[in-house]
């Protein structure tokens, strides 16, 4: 039988095409496989990120821990007048910004308080009334320059401390009220010593206040008024009563020598002062700034310039002075 070589190639090229479709068929099935498995992994990934817990939020327990809140409101010097011509543009201030900024601050005790009460307990305010709220006529420059005389800024300024507490009252479940006259409220030419409480406007305006407006009022007949809280001795003055002649160091010096000196006689565990006109603070004392802020004394004397703030701080249970804070109130 004669052999068809011809038929014979062409069998054996057609099963070999035969056979690589075969094979890619497989190839592309394999691949298919590998696609769907891998796809099949990105979506399980996907699923656990979407199913991850958020982080737990710390709670905090005010129970835990309990301060009182301080506020200290000291040199107002609410009917001064500033002309910004005399400062260079640096400030301005008369009756009705002294208003806006009185308003600010006690606006503003209530709102630090209510941020600062997410990690404490703080149902007691301590505002203290540190002197120097009026100006007076104890200088011949400010009888040409006050917009009030010292009795009709006595009747102004218990106005708006009666509207401060009105606001304060409904925030606070208990306030103090420590109060100590300041050298420019006086009655008399030269300041007096013994008797500096009997002829000082403030402390006859603190007096008046003390007997129609709600609060724990404490008015100091001397220079100095010592407030207990949680245990620690506090002791407030208006600051006038430290000798500062704008030394090296500044306020630091003169004010740590008086705290020894002072300390001898009974100790204190923090001071709280004003007079100044300077935001300072350590470990053991405040310095408050003012309301009425920088004016042509402060450029006579070379006073640092500041803008107007007061002072407020909380005073820990356990730990004593914490966060302490300046109030802008300009």
């Amino acid at each position: 039988m004669k052999t068809n070589w011809n038929q014979a190639l062409h069998e054996i090229t057609e099963k070999r095409h035969q056979r690589t479709l075969a094979e890619a068929e497989s190839d592309r099935r394999r691949l298919l496989d590998m696609i769907a498995e891998r796809e099949a992994q990105l979506d399980a990934a996907l699923a656990i990120t979407a199913s991850k817990p958020k982080a737990s939020k710390i709670k905090v327990d005010a129970g835990k821990s309990e301060a009182v809140a301080f506020a200290i409101a000291s040199d107002w010097h609410v009917e001064e007048t500033v002309d910004p011509r005399s400062v260079n543009g640096l400030n301005e201030f008369n009756l009705d910004i002294a208003e806006q900024r009185i308003r600010k601050f006690f606006e503003s005790v209530v709102r630090i308080t209510e941020i600062q009460r997410g990690g404490a307990k703080i149902d007691k305010l301590v505002l203290v009334l540190g002197g120097d709220l009026m100006s007076g006529y104890i200088h011949e420059e400010l009888q040409e320059s006050n917009a009030l005389s010292p009795t009709q800024t006595v009747l102004w300024l218990q106005d708006r401390i009666a509207s401060g507490l009105d606001l304060l009252k409904q925030h606070f479940a208990e306030i103090v009220i420590p109060c100590v006259y300041g050298n420019h409220g006086r009655t008399t030419r030269k300041p007096r010593h013994a008797t500096g409480a009997a002829n000082s406007y403030e402390w006859m305006m603190y007096h008046v206040l003390a007997k129609h407006l709600p609060g724990q009022w404490h008015v100091s007949d001397g220079y100095h008024l010592l407030l207990d809280v949680f245990g620690k001795t506090i002791r407030i003055h208006h600051g006038d009563g430290l000798r500062y002649q704008g030394g090296i160091g500044g306020l630091t010096i003169p004010v740590e020598k008086a705290i020894a000196s002072w300390n001898r006689a009974i100790t204190a565990d923090l001071d709280i002062f004003g007079h100044w006109h300077q935001s300072q603070q350590n470990p053991k004392w405040v310095c408050n700034g003012s309301l009425i802020g920088h004016n042509a004394y402060s450029v006579a004397i070379k006073a640092p310039f500041e803008p107007p703030s007061q002072t407020y701080f909380l005073f820990d249970k356990r730990h004593g002075r914490t966060i302490t804070t300046p109030i802008f109130v300009q």
